[in-house]
């Protein structure tokens, strides 16, 4: 009796591995504005200059962006292996208007909306870049392991060097810069899809 060969259960029609560098990393940049509003020493320069207490600084500055990161995740994990720049270059802008926003907030009462901005498109590109690595045809545990020890890098890094700028430009100078990173990912995410679009699809 003829009987039919199995399929191979894993996927054969995953993303090249150059497709997760626009979200892989826009990702790292949001691990990296998670914690760089405090210092090294567990003070925070943004809260001193806005005139924070502590507990508001922890419930709008970190609380905030790790909720609206949560919220945006799942639809970056379901929407990125299909959409991955479409998803990307939105959840850029957001996080760009969020850094912005924080740069240049006159008082703590905006400090929210720009955290909640930023949260949102780190979670979402988050959730592409797991999508990605998930759907890679190989390499995926070496991607994993790239992205997570990158991302563990960025989140302690950030107060180190978020810090020693504050300290000697003041807290708005380290989302200027974090605003230009954004825009750099935004630029590679844009040129990514341009890349993925022009390549020939083989049957």
């Amino acid at each position: 009796m003829y009987v039919p060969p199995q399929r191979d259960p894993r996927p054969t029609d995953g993303p090249p591995w150059w497709l997760v560098i626009g979200p892989g990393f826009a990702a790292l940049i949001g691990l990296f504005l998670l914690t760089v509003i405090y210092r090294f020493d567990g003070e925070s320069p943004l809260g001193i200059e806005l005139g924070m207490s502590s507990q508001a600084l922890l419930l709008s500055g970190l609380v905030a962006y790790v909720v609206a990161a949560a919220i945006a995740f799942p639809g970056g994990l379901l929407l990125g292996p299909r959409f991955p720049t479409s998803v990307t270059v939105p959840a850029l802008v957001l996080m760009l208007l969020g850094v912005l926003l924080v740069a240049f907030v006159p008082g703590s009462g905006l400090l929210l909306v720009g955290r909640v901005l930023t949260g949102l498109g780190a979670g979402a590109v988050l959730g592409v870049t797991v999508a990605l690595i998930r759907r890679l045809r190989t390499g995926r545990g070496a991607a994993a392991g790239v992205i997570a020890g990158l991302g563990v890098l960025a989140l302690v890094v950030a107060p180190v060097l978020g810090g020693l700028l504050s300290d000697a430009t003041g807290f708005r100078m380290v989302f200027v810069v974090a605003a230009l990173f954004v825009f750099a990912a935004i630029v590679v995410a844009g040129i990514v899809g341009i890349i993925t679009l022009a390549k020939p699809k083989h049957a």
